[in-house]
């Protein structure tokens, strides 16, 4: 029987959409889970180096979120250029222009898209266009119609060469490195994505959690969570009724996604890293609170009941939360 709260990456029969046209297998995971379009997450696997570049562009509405998860590609930004590699992450607001160029066999972006509605208004329309129409994109007139139409506004001239020292992409957060980072008993987090960068809806967080942390929604709350484990281990429990709970394990490149009104808990089994996409708390105001807290007072957080209200008064609605290790 189907989780239909865990998302296996590898799994053709866990995706929304699968295709392979022998330059790229293309995978979507799964579609916008809101009336913001937040969240659709997809896959370009490109078999050959330099197989199908995606060309110099930019779009006039809508944030996307690159996720290099093996492989490497050579990348403009802005004019500006740069490698990318395993763990590296690459925000793109409207108006940045931007192209990938894989460098290494079998080379795997994963792309979150927040208001841009890329299954609906470009997948599925290119794909059924080019089928029945094949002709179509070759007409400049239509050409212009549907990239007005979909917030794009074409492509850009190929940028001069202009390859820079990474750390000068203000958009890119290499692996590792967080624009934030904080540490606490059993976890330490990393901000990827800020929420002036998301029009203020969410943030983008790596965790790395240690063997005996958990965590605990045991509440019904309107919130779609969406959760990219890349290595390790973690048990994962949904009540899915005032009776009955679902237990399943998120191991790397599986996606657990928890949709609203549904309470669930994670513990770390292993040593886990793993990305929360769309975290509605104000986390990194909060962690500014615990540290501001914590100085000067080692024992500023061993009150978990003062902790927990800090939490709700920042969004991190969460009902327990500690490190057993």
């Amino acid at each position: 029987m189907k989780n239909s709260f865990l998302i296996r990456m590898e799994e053709p029969e866990d995706c929304q959409i699968v295709t392979d046209n022998g330059d790229v297998y293309y995978r979507l995971f799964h579609r916008p889970v809101t009336t913001l379009m937040k969240n659709e997450l997809d896959c370009m696997q490109f078999h050959t180096p330099s197989s199908k570049p995606i060309d110099y562009h930019e779009h006039s509405r809508g944030t996307e979120t690159f996720f290099v998860s093996q492989g490497r590609f050579l990348c403009n930004c802005m004019g500006r250029g740069f490698t990318m590699g395993p763990g590296d992450v690459l925000h793109i607001q409207p108006w940045m222009g931007h192209d990938f160029t894989p460098i290494e066999p079998e080379s795997r972006l994963n792309i979150m898209f927040m208001g841009i509605d890329q299954r609906f208004s470009l997948t599925e329309p290119i794909m059924r266009l080019r089928e029945g129409f094949p002709l179509m994109f070759e007409n400049s007139e239509f050409n212009e119609v549907f990239r007005q139409s979909n917030s794009g506004t074409g492509k850009r001239s190929v940028p001069v060469p202009n390859e820079v020292p990474p750390e000068q992409v203000q958009q890119l957060r290499r692996a590792g490195v967080g624009i934030r980072e904080h540490e606490f008993d059993g976890v330490k987090l990393h901000l990827k994505v800020a929420r002036y960068e998301t029009e203020g809806t969410k943030e983008v967080w790596e965790l790395f959690m240690k063997p005996g942390f958990y965590c605990d929604w045991d509440n019904f709350l309107p919130e779609y969570r969406v959760f990219y484990v890349t290595s390790g281990r973690l048990r994962c429990a949904v009540r899915t009724s005032a009776s009955e709970t679902l237990e399943f394990d998120a191991v790397g490149e599986n996606i657990v996604v928890i949709p609203p009104y549904n309470p669930f808990r994670f513990d770390v089994l292993e040593d886990t890293r793993m990305y929360d996409m769309d975290c509605p708390a104000r986390l990194q105001d909060l962690c500014e609170e615990l540290e501001s807290l914590a100085y000067g007072n080692p024992g500023g957080l061993s009150d978990k009941s003062a902790i927990l209200a800090l939490c709700k008064t920042f969004g991190l609605n969460c009902t327990d939360v500690g490190f057993g290790g």
